[in-house]
């Protein structure tokens, strides 16, 4: 059996979609899983990496305001519907998951034109235009926040969680965590990590606290490929602390940083506050101010509502404000504890396979109860 995941443009769209198909991929043997992408988008070196068979298509995205560029994007959005319809076809997928990004409209138009059922995944606490305009074409739409299931066709909508991928959940004790990482064991840790594509106003704000904060904190820094960074570095402050920063880190590097922090000071997109939350760490959240629909303040208020972190607008984040907060839950393990409980209660360690046995469920429908 065939199936088909497609989405693209962002980590947000394409790391829920890797975690999806290595759950189909356990799930059922007989499971093939093919990735439609953007041809020249980030899942076309990230797909790859995961053992997943990839066809690019052409993508662009569309902008908000008519302009000559329109008719571009027209031409080129229709010919990756062609080369979707083609490969779908030629393949013989049984269902299609999409889970967000340009890319995605023309599978999941391809797949609603051959008959191919399809499955929606919407990651945000505010729902996503491609996902809102192909939920139509959809039998199931899946969500990560209920706050978003009135956006979508009532009776199509389940509550799965978001999926993360395998290996994020360090299977390592904290100590073992850190000595991998060069952590002390003993030093209050926090982990920074800005989504996919890093955070320079983050990065930026803990570059300049790092003389007040690096004297009794370590830090492990994701920094993304931003500019103005130390790239790849560790500073010894020679008093138990350590900072640590890379542009990337690996699975295995990223669940065992999780797993050393006490703390962790992020961005909001929907697939890292799931990463936070499976770890359990109480968290300051950053929310991107520019995202679509300000989505990212809306994901990072349901996690403040619930009581697992502290949410901080971008034009409040200082060194000074900073330093604070992470200072004042230092000195307070009773709240830091709260505040785990809380956002761990959030997670969802099971989404990827509820996903996955929705998509299934919609292959045995479509084939009378078999698959």
């Amino acid at each position: 059996m065939t199936l088909a995941i497609t989405g693209g443009g962002t980590g947000g769209h394409i790391f829920p979609a890797i975690a999806v198909a290595e759950a189909l991929r356990s799930a059922r043997s007989d499971v093939e899983v093919i990735y439609i992408g953007g041809a020249a988008g980030r899942e076309a070196t990230l797909v790859p990496l995961h053992g997943l068979r990839f066809i690019g298509v052409p993508a662009r995205k569309i902008r908000r305001t008519a302009s000559p560029d329109t008719l571009i994007t027209l031409v080129v959005l229709f010919r990756g519907y062609l080369q979707a319809r083609s490969a779908l076809r030629r393949l013989g997928a049984s269902a299609v998951l999409g889970t967000g990004g340009y890319v995605a409209a023309a599978a999941v138009l391809a797949a609603s034109r051959l008959n191919i059922p399809v499955v929606i995944h919407e990651q945000n606490a505010i729902a996503g235009r491609t996902n809102r305009w192909l939920a139509r074409k959809a039998e199931r739409v899946c969500i990560t926040f209920a706050a978003s299931a009135g956006e979508f066709p009532a009776g199509k909508v389940i509550e799965t969680g978001l999926p993360i991928r395998q290996g994020l959940v360090s299977p390592l004790t904290r100590a073992a965590a850190r000595a991998q990482l060069g952590i002390p064991e003993v030093s209050f840790t926090v982990v920074v990590v800005g989504g996919s594509q890093g955070a320079a106003a983050i990065n930026r704000v803990v570059w300049e606290s790092l003389d007040s904060l690096n004297r009794d904190i370590s830090i492990i820094h994701q920094t993304g490929d931003t500019e103005g960074g130390p790239g790849e570095h560790v500073r010894d402050a020679g008093v138990g602390s350590v900072y640590r920063s890379r542009p990337f880190l690996d699975t295995d590097d990223l669940a065992a940083a999780y797993r050393a922090a006490d703390v962790a000071v992020c961005r909001c997109g929907a697939s890292t506050l799931a990463e936070v939350a499976a770890a359990g760490l109480p968290s300051l959240l950053i929310p991107y101010p520019l995202a679509y629909a300000d989505h990212q303040t809306a994901n990072a208020r349901a996690v403040a509502e619930a009581g697992g972190g502290v949410l901080i607008p971008q034009a409040d984040l200082t060194s000074a404000r900073l330093a604070e907060e992470l200072h004042a839950l230092k000195a307070d393990q009773t709240r830091r504890q709260r505040m785990a409980d809380a956002t761990r209660a959030m997670a969802r360690p099971d989404a990827a396979q509820a996903v996955a046995e929705v998509v299934l469920r919609c292959v045995r429908d479509a084939n009378g109860g078999r698959t």
